[in-house]
């Protein structure tokens, strides 16, 4: 493939944190859970406990206790989940009658605030309404002890632990919220990345088509062109000239395996097999040759520079442009005269087939072949220039980075 890029989370760690998309609370509702079911069992034996207070106080303290306790089962639990946030809010409606009962009746229970409170920022998702209720809370709990002749040292405690808890659980807040609104960002940039990696995905396949469409117009297409064309004039020979004909089909059969080679290169993606027992020089010299003997006209090749290895991609747009030179010729030319041009620049490499044939009007005439030629030297960033006129020859010259 030509792109193997696959955008997954692990990689760029947007998987590490794992459980960071679970609500904060949800994470620690087990030992919420917890807290809430010990300190229930001591709010209860402190009630009964309390020699401040009568039997029928103790027993309606413990009572409404075990009913908190009934309500937290039955709407509670759920509550803590995220698909449970419906029940916040009734949980929370129950809870504050039973809590500020339980307050009323046994002041000394007080200690269940430090379940209650945490529940309500739990289970209530607007910080506002979570801070009223608070305030509420604490509202019923000082005029319950006012009922009691509670002193005024214990209403100004009482107002500074509102405070504080209202400070404190906007202080919570808002980093749920933020914890929230990051776990949001992974999932889109989760999201995103999946969206990356399937466009790059199709990206790449539809890169490796057009590579694939290009390497077997370039190669195999033209190799089943020539062979026809040599079997037809061998065939067009038959009973007039023996030598002829063996001549055709020596070069078809030569072609044949050429062209085997060239599909075996191609599905093992590796180098054309031209370049495979030499240098790009001997390759084009070989592809030069048999042009000129299956079509039966002159040709030269000329190299001027110092011929080196260029790199292997390099190597085979070059190679590539010459089949593809050479194919025009065999299709189109009716040429008597084919001559090919290597130059090894410092800075570029260029290569230059001529004909003397028909010719052609480039801009109605381009087809799949120099189509492909032109995006292979874009890709390899060259350039390639045609030139051609109705009954005066073709020149196509391809430059590229040397």
């Amino acid at each position: 493939m030509t792109s193997q890029t696959v955008a997954s989370g692990a990689e760029v760690g947007v998987d590490s944190p794992g459980r960071s998309e679970v609500d904060f609370w949800e994470r620690t509702a087990g030992g919420w859970h917890v807290l809430f079911a010990a300190l229930l069992l001591i709010t209860i034996g402190v009630a009964i406990s309390d020699s401040s207070g009568s039997t029928a106080a103790r027993t309606g303290a413990v009572g409404v206790l075990v009913g908190w306790g009934g309500w937290y089962l039955a709407t509670g639990l759920r509550s803590w989940r995220q698909d449970g946030r419906s029940f916040g809010l009734i949980y929370v409606a129950g809870m504050l009658p039973l809590c500020l009962a339980t307050l009323s009746i046994l002041p000394s229970t007080s200690v269940i605030l430090f379940a209650a409170i945490p529940q309500i920022y739990a289970t209530i998702e607007r910080l506002r309404y979570a801070v009223g209720a608070v305030v509420l809370l604490f509202t019923g709990f000082g005029i319950a002890l006012y009922l009691h002749g509670a002193g005024a040292g214990v209403f100004i405690g009482l107002g500074f632990s509102a405070l504080f808890s209202a400070v404190l659980g906007a202080w919570i807040g808002g980093i749920i919220r933020q914890s929230r609104q990051r776990a949001d960002w992974i999932t889109e940039l989760r999201e995103t990345r999946a969206e990356l990696a399937e466009v790059n995905h199709d990206r790449g396949a539809l890169a490796e088509r057009e590579r694939l469409s290009r390497d077997i117009h370039d190669t195999l297409a033209q190799g089943f062109t020539s062979i026809v064309m040599l079997l037809e004039a061998a065939d067009a020979e038959i009973g007039a000239d023996d030598e002829a004909v063996r001549r055709h089909l020596a070069l078809a059969r030569s072609t044949a395996r050429e062209n085997l080679a060239e599909a075996r290169s191609l599905v093992a993606a590796l180098s054309p097999a031209g370049l495979a027992d030499g240098s790009l020089v001997d390759a084009i010299r070989r592809l030069v040759s048999r042009c000129a003997e299956e079509l039966q006209v002159r040709a030269a090749v000329s190299v001027t520079g110092d011929p080196r290895r260029l790199s292997s991609a390099t190597e085979v747009v070059l190679l590539r442009a010459a089949q593809e030179g050479l194919a025009n010729v065999r299709k189109h030319a009716g040429a008597s005269q084919i001559d090919v041009y290597m130059d090894y620049g410092a800075d570029l490499t260029t290569l230059r087939v001529c004909d003397d044939g028909s010719g052609f009007e480039p801009s109605v005439a381009e087809g799949f072949g120099l189509a492909g030629m032109r995006t292979r030297a874009e890709q390899a960033g060259g350039s390639l220039r045609l030139d051609s006129t109705p009954g005066a020859g073709t020149t196509i010259e391809l430059r590229v980075p040397a």
